[in-house]
C-alpha cells in the first residue's frame, strides 16, 4: 500500500530542507553564525516572523508543520516546478516505489470525499501480479472499510492508510465499492512481498506487439529488454510503446532501454550548472521494425525523451497529445531528517540538440481522448482507446 501525494503537494513541501533542519536549532545560534548576504537576509526574516510568533500567537503548532510549511514558500519561491522536497514519509513510500520489492496489497489510492460527507480511498493504480491485482481489484474501485471499520471511523487519510498496509502474511479485509458493477463486497486480501513491475507487454491484431512503460526505475530496461524479445519472438512485425502517464525516472534506465531501439549515436546529453556536458550514447546494434510511440500530456521527462529519441532518428511514429516539455534533470539528496532534497542540477537536450523545456514532443498524428475518455482512461477497452487505434492504424500504413 503507497500512499498517492500529487506532485503539487510534493513540490509545496519545499527544497528548504538544509533550511529547514537548521530552523529549530539555527535560529537560537543566530547571534553565533550570523550568514551575510541572501541568507543572512533569509534568516532575518525567518528570525522576525519566529520572535513575533513567540511573543503574541496564542494557538498551538507542531514544529514539524512549521519546517513543512517553510519549506513550501521557499520552494515555490525557486520558480522551478521541478524541484521539490520530499518529506521524510513521502520519501520512504517514493523508494518503496521503486524498489524491486515491496511489501503490501499493491494499490495507491487517493483520499475522497462523497455526495453525503463521507470519506473513501479511490483505487489510482494496482500493482502488476501484487495481491490486489491477485484479488481482482479494479482502477477506481472505492475502499469504503478496513476490518469492519469506515474510513471517517479510522480518522485520517494517514491513519486509512497504515490500517490497509501491514506486515507480509497478515490478512485485511477490505469493503470495496465496485466501479465496474456498482456494487460492494468484501475481500480479504493476504498482504505478502511482490515485485515491482513497470512495463508490460501483449500481442495485438496484425502481430503488432504492445509494450507499455509505467515508469523508468532500475528495473525498467530489464523488464523492457524481456518484454522486447517476448514480442519479437511471438513474431511481432511492428512495435506500439504505450508510455501515457507516465512521469519518467531515471536516466540509466532511459538510456538503456532506447539503446535497444537506437542505431549507433547519440542518446541524450546534460549539461550542469558548471557548463559540462555529459553524453550518452548508443551502440551499432538496433532493432529494425517499425513502431509508434503513443505520448500525452502526462508524458513527463525521460517518457518524452523516449518519444523524441524515436522521432528524431526516424524510428518512430509518435502518436497521440503535445507533452509538456520538462528539460531539466533532478538529483535526489538524501537529508538527515529522513527527506530529501530533489533538485534540478542539469538541462538535458534530444540527439538533435534541442530543449523540450516549453516545447515538449508534438505528435507526428495528433489525436486526443474525450474527457469522459480520459476520466476512465485505465479501464478503456482498445477499440475505445483512439490513440492506441491511431498508432495501430499508423503502423498498418
Amino acid at each position: 500500500m503507497k500512499k498517492q501525494v500529487s506532485l503539487r503537494k510534493a513540490i509545496a513541501l519545499g527544497v528548504l530542507a538544509v533550511f529547514a533542519c537548521s530552523l529549530v536549532t539555527g535560529l537560537a545560534v543566530y547571534g553565533a553564525v550570523h550568514p551575510s548576504g541572501q541568507m543572512g537576509e533569509l534568516y532575518d526574516a525567518l528570525k522576525e516572523a519566529d520572535s513575533i510568533a513567540e511573543q503574541y500567537f496564542v494557538g498551538e503548532y507542531e514544529t514539524e508543520d512549521l519546517i513543512d510549511y517553510t519549506l513550501a514558500g521557499f520552494a515555490e519561491g525557486l520558480g522551478d516546478r521541478w524541484t521539490s522536497y520530499m518529506t521524510p514519509d513521502y520519501y520512504a513510500s517514493y523508494l518503496d516505489s521503486t524498489a524491486d520489492t515491496t511489501v503490501g496489497i499493491g494499490v495507491t489510492v487517493s483520499y475522497e470525499e462523497d455526495a453525503d460527507g463521507s470519506h473513501y480511498l479511490l483505487v489510482n493504480s494496482i500493482a502488476h501480479e501484487s495481491p490486489a491485482d491477485k484479488a481482482g481489484f479494479g482502477y477506481y474501485d472505492e475502499i469504503v472499510s478496513v476490518d469492519g471499520k469506515t474510513i471517517d471511523e479510522l480518522g485520517s487519510y494517514e491513519d486509512a492508510v497504515d490500517a490497509v498496509r501491514g506486515d507480509a502474511g497478515e490478512d485485511v479485509t477490505l469493503g470495496v465499492q465496485r466501479y465496474a458493477t456498482g456494487e460492494k463486497e468484501e475481500i480479504t486480501v493476504t498482504r505478502s512481498e511482490y515485485d515491482q513491475i513497470h512495463v508490460t507487454s501483449r500481442m495485438l491484431e496484425g502481430n503488432i506487439g504492445y509494450i507499455g512503460i509505467e515508469r523508468f526505475t532500475e528495473q525498467t530496461d530489464e523488464q523492457f529488454k524481456k518484454a522486447l524479445d517476448d514480442m519479437i519472438d511471438q513474431g511481432a512485425e511492428s512495435l506500439v510503446f504505450d508510455l501515457r502517464n507516465n512521469p519518467g525516472g531515471q536516466l540509466t534506465a532511459l538510456v538503456n532501454c532506447l539503446d535497444y531501439l537506437l542505431p549507433e549515436g547519440d542518446i541524450i546529453s546534460l549539461k550542469n550548472k558548471a557548463g559540462k556536458t555529459s553524453k550518452y550514447t548508443s551502440d551499432a546494434n538496433e532493432v529494425d521494425l517499425p513502431m509508434a510511440v503513443i505520448v500525452n500530456s502526462e508524458s513527463y521527462s525521460a517518457a518524452e525523451f523516449f518519444a523524441a529519441a524515436l522521432q528524431e532518428y526516424g524510428k518512430a511514429e509518435v502518436v497521440g497529445g503535445k507533452t509538456v516539455g520538462k528539460g531539466y534533470s533532478q538529483q535526489g539528496f538524501p537529508l538527515s531528517n529522513g527527506g530529501c532534497l530533489n533538485i534540478s542540477t542539469s538541462c538535458y537536450y534530444t540527439p538533435q540538440g534541442v530543449s523540450l523545456i516549453g516545447k515538449g514532443v508534438t505528435p507526428d498524428v495528433a489525436v486526443d481522448l474525450s474527457d469522459e475518455k480520459t476520466e476512465r482512461f485505465y479501464v478503456l477497452s482498445d477499440e475505445e482507446d483512439d490513440q492506441l487505434q491511431a498508432a495501430i492504424s499508423t503502423l498498418k500504413s
